[in-house]
């Protein structure tokens, strides 16, 4: 049986963490909130949800701390 890559036609991809807030690159609309930036790409741009999970960041002083990640793509 042939596998079929559901992401092969992903030709935008975005990224969206908890702690971080940028502009949408398509409309520069500025996020208040993780959800509202997911919802906005996946509403208003047509992305589809392709992973959630978490990451691990070093800040400056060596610290560890975790955020939430969303990666969405269109085609």
């Amino acid at each position: 049986m042939q596998e079929k890559n559901l992401y092969s036609k992903m030709t935008h991809i975005v990224h969206a963490v908890t702690h971080m807030r940028k502009s949408c690159p398509h409309c520069r609309k500025i996020f208040n909130d993780f959800d509202e930036d997911v919802n906005h790409y996946i509403k208003e741009h047509g992305y589809k949800l392709l992973h959630v999970g978490t990451e691990t960041q070093n800040d400056n002083e060596g610290r560890l701390w975790q955020s939430t990640a969303a990666v969405l793509g269109r085609e």
